[in-house]
């Protein structure tokens, strides 16, 4: 999957106002074809859990996401709507590095399934509020792993950079 420059820049962007927290968001596009167009924003509700439920949510928005599976599901419907499908799931890694964490796959499966079947993941880091590379990660059914596809090198924002 190749994610579009303005969409990386949108991903990034993000990532560093959400910092030194973690960002999250879907990418949308058309449901015939398999290019995001559009990205959408979503609250990390991770704080806000940790502070309900520590000893369920030990993590808190620092060093961890939780996408709000509500959210998800009303973006889901308004992309249907118009036509179009989630692609991507998005999410920003503060002075860490990009990489498809334990605790990521641990988020993407349900059991041995993935949660979303087919979803393409985006993580991009940042570094002290600026971009720090970016990876896409698939869940490959043959090894019961994820694939990760560097798309951005570290310590910088790749395609995001060009004009």
């Amino acid at each position: 999957m190749h994610i579009p420059p303005h969409l990386l820049r949108q991903c990034f962007a993000h990532g560093a106002v959400c910092y030194p927290e973690e960002g999250c968001g879907l990418l949308t596009g058309p449901q015939a074809e398999a290019e995001p167009t559009d990205f959408q924003p979503i609250e990390n509700r991770l704080n806000a859990l940790h502070e309900q439920d520590p000893e369920r949510y030990p993590r808190t928005a620092k060093d961890g996401y939780y996408l709000d599976p509500l959210a998800y599901l009303k973006a889901e419907r308004a992309a249907r709507e118009q036509g179009q499908a989630i692609k991507v799931i998005f999410h920003s890694h503060p002075d860490v590095g990009a990489y498809f964490s334990e605790e990521d796959r641990k988020q993407a499966m349900w059991g041995e399934l993935p949660v979303y079947p087919g979803m393409v993941y985006l993580v991009c880091g940042i570094k002290n509020g600026q971009p720090d590379g970016a990876i896409l990660a698939m869940f490959n059914e043959d090894t019961g792993q994820f694939d990760q596809v560097r798309i951005a090198e570290p310590g910088t924002a790749g395609e995001a950079e060009v004009a």
